[in-house]
């Protein structure tokens, strides 16, 4: 079924060029990743400069990477344009169950550290490819997430206290 919204043709235009177009065709996930990072961090200085013309090209460029990701995962046979959207649509569902009946909701740590692979921790997942103060940032939002978050320096000083209680009391 083919999609005729402006969305579903962008996507179907990408996929089309990527056929025709040899430049387009010689795009791999690797060549396009630099790009698709420049175009998020132009999006989100167009955010900052709160510039709504500038806001609508970003968030073009943006999803023109997107439409290509779509592309290659298509031709691969790894997923499709509808694969994600209902992957989309499921992770919205979970995050706000209240919202769409299926049970009440979670801290939103919970949920996500719910959605990471067994085995994986509440500070695993936050890519390499981040700027170090904004990994910073993630890491201390997953802490607090969980409870390790504090006003003043005397909760901290004080949880490492509890935890070298216990540690004492089990040598």
């Amino acid at each position: 079924m083919q999609d005729d919204s402006p969305l579903g043709r962008a996507i179907a235009m990408v996929a089309d060029l990527r056929g025709r177009c040899p430049w387009d065709r010689a795009q791999t996930r690797e060549t396009l990743r630099p790009y698709l990072i420049e175009e998020a961090h132009e999006l989100a200085a167009a955010l900052g400069a709160g510039d709504p013309s500038a806001i609508r090209e970003e968030v073009a460029d943006l999803m023109l990477h997107l439409a290509w990701q779509l592309a290659i995962g298509a031709e691969r046979g790894e997923f499709t344009a509808g694969d994600v959207a209902d992957d989309l649509v499921a992770k919205m569902e979970r995050r706000h169950p209240q919202l769409f009946d299926i049970g009440p909701g979670e801290r939103w740590e919970h949920l996500k550290a719910r959605e990471r692979a067994p085995g994986r921790g509440t500070l695993d997942g936050i890519p390499a490819t981040l700027p170090d103060l904004l990994a910073a940032n993630r890491l201390q939002e997953r802490a607090a997430g969980v409870g390790f978050d504090w006003p003043d320096v005397a909760g901290p000083i004080a949880k490492v206290r509890e935890e070298l209680e216990e540690v004492t009391a089990e040598l």
